[in-house]
């Protein structure tokens, strides 16, 4: 076999980073990476839209569990496949202009290549959507959102499971995270019974699973979304993860695809007809849905991944304080605020550790 030239092992080295979407020489995505076309070191100030996107972002986010928390009658699966279904309705047309309208040949055929990985991110996405949710039914509201704030901890724990170069910050923050669980952990003996407002050890693992599920879809999302417009992506792994869901609720849940009144069963696409669900599960899908989930997405390439995740802690306060406002949560156990503290703090150093790394 003859050799290849080192112009022909350039551009297949090109061409693997383009089917990728990372830069061969470098692992780094978003502003100042590679794939936006910005000088590392220079770095300019974000616009000042996208502040006002990130607080109406972080708003959106924190809302959600409360609306969640409305409906403990709703099974989990069920419920999520109820949100993932409205909001990938909702974002359909947008991605078939972006597909018709701004996408070239080229692009439309790689997006049909990586239809495999968008549907293994889309099924990452249904279960940690359904961990999410069933943690909201069986564990109390800041409980489930600071175990779920808990990703920059598990990207760093991960790393260091796999031998991949970690600071000390990292690991520090690490250990201290872990204590912070244990504090939430303990202060679940105080709860009293399991369900929503109490707090639940099964529950707050399934938020701690749902966080390392959401690490996982990020760390494909990041590859897909360096060329794949934010629509498409958003719409084809939401729909993804709502036939996921669907189907698995349909089978654990015994959903019907048509509800019967005379059953205790409910519908697979109940909230289309319900004057009940249906403005709950349209403020899901708008609201934490679009403007939170997508809006991040959108945010990644004018700010800096540090500002957002940072940023992005003070979601279990906020929506804690809302829930007791609206009189949905009683005032956690005094441990709680001690290892949420905690939890927070250990967020905030892994994420400032891992910048300065």
């Amino acid at each position: 076999m003859a050799r290849r030239t080192e112009g022909e092992e350039a551009e297949s080295s090109r061409l693997l980073a383009a089917d990728w979407g990372s830069d061969p020489h470098t692992a780094a995505f978003g502003p100042g990476s590679a794939q936006d076309g910005r000088d590392p070191s220079h770095k300019t100030s974000p616009p000042l839209w996208t502040w006002l996107l990130l607080i109406a972002s972080v708003l959106a986010f924190s809302s959600s569990g409360i609306v969640f928390s409305m409906m403990p009658e709703v099974p989990a699966m069920t419920l999520a496949a109820w949100r993932l279904q409205m909001t990938t309705a909702i974002m359909i047309p947008a991605a078939v202009f972006e597909v018709v309208a701004q996408m070239d040949t080229n692009t439309r055929w790689r997006l049909a290549r990586a239809v495999w990985t968008l549907l293994l991110n889309g099924s990452l996405l249904a279960l940690h959507f359904g961990l999410w949710v069933l943690s909201l039914k069986t564990t109390s509201l800041p409980h489930a959102m600071l175990f779920v704030c808990m990703a920059p901890v598990i990207v760093a724990l991960s790393m260091w499971i796999m031998r991949q170069p970690i600071s000390w910050g990292e690991l520090g923050g690490t250990a201290l995270g872990t204590a912070g669980a244990a504090l939430l952990a303990l202060s679940s003996a105080h709860g009293g019974a399991a369900g929503p407002g109490a707090a639940s050890w099964r529950g707050d693992l399934a938020a701690l699973a749902a966080a390392a599920l959401f690490v996982a879809y990020l760390s494909i999302g990041r590859r897909l979304r360096a060329w794949m417009p934010i629509f498409t992506y958003s719409t084809l792994v939401t729909g993804a993860g709502a036939a996921v869901l669907t189907l698995a609720a349909a089978c654990i849940e015994g959903s019907t695809p048509r509800h019967d009144p005379r059953s205790t069963h409910y519908g697979l696409f109940q909230w289309a007809s319900s004057a009940s669900y249906f403005p709950k599960i349209a403020y899901l899908a708008v609201v934490p849905g679009i403007l939170g989930h997508t809006g991040f997405n959108a945010l990644v390439k004018y700010m800096d991944p540090l500002i957002l995740t940072l940023v992005g802690t003070m979601e279990p306060l906020v929506g804690s304080f809302v829930g007791h406002a609206m009189g949905l949560v009683e005032l956690p156990h005094p441990l709680t605020y001690i290892g949420g503290a905690v939890v927070l703090a250990s967020t905030v150093i892994v994420s400032v550790a891992g910048h300065h790394r």
